[in-house]
């Protein structure tokens, strides 16, 4: 995956509802390993007044003093400071302090909300920084029922991308969605809870996954590529795929949308006999796209003793042998596998797996 990247940005600090400035802790020692160009991202909370300059200040000077020295090879600082239209002139003058105090040799970046295009103070934001970067999803608190267009819709994207490279003085990027979020909702539909890649204990009337389709971005991208604005440097991928982010695309996906690759799954079985005789049933995507569990997976089997599933699956007999299915609307993830259930039987005969109900 690191071939697909020209640089990372990472988060180096942000504050809280308080205005400390809390340190995030990446990995430096990876970060210097890869040998890319960094950028330390500040995350200054939106619905507050932002730390004073002199705190922002300081820290940018404590973070590039340790990121150099551990050998990162940090190239800019980023501020991420998703402020009301209204405070941008505030904005700009903080920038404009930050810019005069930024250590030697590293560029200012901020990144860009799209309700901010069209008001006059955006000129002033946009001449304190060398470059910006336009995020594009996760605008509004989603509503029940607007379905993927709740966190990201392309159409909406490419009309702000088009409205943004019109007024940009200077380089850009896109920030385009690589995760989904569970969403709480009251009984008005408002969103009121949201978990994301760290497990969180939602408490609301009901709660549903918003995803966001890797074809969905695809197509946008390939769109970019066709008819790429001027002052368009590039793509920020939010955010990079982990292990342990459930809710993040896989890096096979991931790869795939960066390189046009068709993007679809792939559906198998396989049988996994345990030493005490029993079956491990086994389903895998060895496709390129993340997609949802298949509506069901019938094993063909004889003289079966002991069968059940595990969890996020239910068994039911059918005339070949056992019918497994999906009780969750989780994602299986290109490249994952999920054991679904066991059997102890005479001998398994075939495998198959049903994508449509």
């Amino acid at each position: 995956m690191r071939g697909d990247f020209s640089g990372w940005r990472v988060l180096a600090a942000e504050s809280t509802t308080r205005g400390d400035l809390i340190d995030a802790s990446p990995r430096l020692d990876l970060l210097a390993r890869s040998g890319k160009p960094v950028v330390a991202v500040l995350r200054l909370n939106g619905s507050r007044p932002p730390p004073s300059a002199d705190i922002v200040a300081h820290r940018i000077d404590e973070t590039a003093a340790a990121w150099r020295a551990a050998g990162v090879p940090l190239a800019g600082v980023e501020i991420d400071h998703d402020c009301a239209t209204a405070q941008l002139d505030a904005y700009a003058e903080l920038l404009a302090q930050l810019r005069a105090r930024l250590p030697v040799g590293l560029t200012l970046s901020i990144t860009a909300l799209p309700t901010w295009i069209g008001a006059p103070a955006l000129t002033r934001v946009l001449g304190r920084v060398d470059a910006s970067v336009l995020q594009v999803h996760a605008i509004a608190a989603p509503r029940a029922g607007a379905g993927e267009t709740g966190l990201f819709d392309a159409a909406q994207a490419q009309r702000w991308i088009d409205a943004y490279a019109r007024i940009a003085p200077a380089p850009f990027r896109v920030a385009l969605p690589v995760y989904g979020l569970r969403v709480g909702y009251d009984d008005e539909g408002t969103a009121v809870a949201v978990e994301g890649e760290m497990p969180r204990a939602i408490e609301a009337l009901r709660t549903r996954e918003l995803r966001v389709d890797p074809r969905t971005v695809s197509t946008l991208l390939r769109k970019l590529e066709r008819a790429r604005p001027p002052l368009l440097a590039g793509i920020v991928w939010f955010r990079l795929p982990g292990e342990d982010d459930r809710r993040a695309w896989s890096t096979t996906t991931l790869h795939a949308v960066i390189a046009g690759t068709d993007l679809k799954p792939g559906f198998g079985v396989r049988v996994q006999t345990a030493s005490d005789g029993a079956a491990d049933i086994v389903l895998g995507n060895r496709g390129t796209l993340d997609a949802p569990l298949p509506a069901s997976v019938e094993i063909a089997a004889n003289a079966c003793t002991a069968a059940d599933a595990l969890a996020g699956f239910r068994i039911a007999k059918s005339a070949a042998g056992w019918r497994f299915f999906p009780t969750t609307d989780t994602i299986l993830r290109a490249g994952h596998e999920w054991r679904i259930g066991w059997m102890r039987c005479a001998s398994i005969d075939r495998e198959s797996v049903n994508e449509s109900p």
